[in-house]
């Protein structure tokens, strides 16, 4: 069953984000956003702050390229894996098949609606590579996941991925998008497009 990164979706999983304002992190201006994620019993925590630095320390390890360039690439990638996930989704729970020409017109419907350079074959975003290769990130999965099958803990990863992907897309590449926005608009964009 396909999870809205925005709410709860399914039986006992939840998830919830609010920021944490010590008077020591407010007084070193080091606010931060954390995500609370629940299952039944078991609660893990994503401090966004450590988890953009962490996906920053990685990119700048791993990249041939300089990190300006990394992030010009992801401006056209990222939004367009997200258009591609959502479009993906949309069909999963709907049982239904686009045309890639449908594909292509939510494409431009995006674009001109966001004015974004996008890519229709992007697939893969080394934000969420690099989150879903955190040692971390795998340990807390597992933890929250305990005892759940292969299927719900791989969603259940997912969710929290595109979750920390969005926040990290929405402050380090392009913070006039507003991703979540544009995720919950897909499906208006694929009606649109097969109407036409």
């Amino acid at each position: 069953m396909p999870m809205n990164t925005t709410s709860t979706s399914f039986s006992s999983f939840g998830i919830s984000c609010h920021r944490e304002n010590s008077f020591r992190n407010s007084f070193l201006g080091k606010n931060d956003e954390v995500i609370k994620c629940s299952m039944g019993e078991r609660t893990i925590h994503f401090s966004v702050r450590k988890f953009s630095g962490n996906i920053l320390d990685t990119v700048n390890r791993q990249n041939t390229k300089d990190i300006n360039g990394w992030i010009k690439d992801e401006r056209i990638v990222y939004p367009s894996r997200v258009i591609n996930q959502e479009i993906d989704n949309y069909c999963f729970q709907k049982n239904a098949k686009i045309s890639t020409e449908e594909r292509q017109r939510v494409f431009s419907l995006v674009r001109q609606r966001y004015q974004l350079t996008l890519d229709v074959k992007a697939a893969q975003s080394s934000i969420n590579h690099v989150i879903m290769g955190n040692a971390s990130f795998g340990k807390k999965i597992d933890t929250l996941c305990d005892s759940m099958s292969r299927g719900c803990k791989n969603r259940t990863a997912d969710c929290i991925a595109n979750l920390l992907a969005d926040k990290f897309y929405q402050k380090h590449i392009e913070p006039d998008i507003d991703i979540v926005k544009l995720r919950n608009e897909i499906p208006d964009y694929l009606r649109c497009a097969i109407q036409a």
